[in-house]
């Protein structure tokens, strides 16, 4: 299964360059985004009948992952509430060095940070949710395989 139409965001399929993924394996090795492969688990788990119907109701590993993969891209998300609160997380940032530099228009520093940074917020977050699907590819195609045994399918 070739996941890529024309429709697609590009995003899913552009190959990380070799700053990001050095940025992304020292995350994902020093352990910090152990909670996205949790999220990760559960939104397959929630959205396995999606998955399983974009993969063409193939068994083959890589159809799995990679509508898992185009999944995660046409969502935007996978856990939102999450999501929501690390980027709060990061204006009050913004508002707090803003401030010692003496600004104190709170609502336009918000509206300046969600010009300026939201947009590459998103796109990087969904960069690093790719990267945690393949390394847990295994376990991902695991659990919709079994999934789709539970629901007593007899294929995939």
């Amino acid at each position: 299964m070739n996941p890529k139409n024309d429709d697609e965001p590009p995003l899913a399929f552009e190959p990380l360059t070799e700053d990001e993924l050095r940025v992304l394996e020292l995350r994902w090795y020093e352990g910090r985004m152990l909670p996205f492969a949790d999220w990760l688990f559960a939104f397959v788990d929630r959205n396995r009948d999606e998955i399983l119907r974009l993969a063409g109701g193939e068994a083959d590993p890589d159809a799995l992952l990679a509508a898992t993969r185009l999944l995660i891209v046409r969502r935007g998300s996978v856990h939102l509430a999450a999501e929501l609160t690390e980027q709060m997380h990061e204006i009050e940032n913004e508002l707090w060095y803003r401030g010692e530099k003496g600004e104190h228009d709170r609502t336009g520093i918000k509206l300046d940070w969600t010009t300026r940074h939201a947009a590459a917020w998103r796109r990087w977050r969904i960069r690093e949710y790719l990267f945690v699907a393949d390394c847990c590819a295994s376990r991902v195609v695991a659990r919709l395989v079994a999934g789709a045994e539970d629901l007593g399918s007899g294929s995939v």
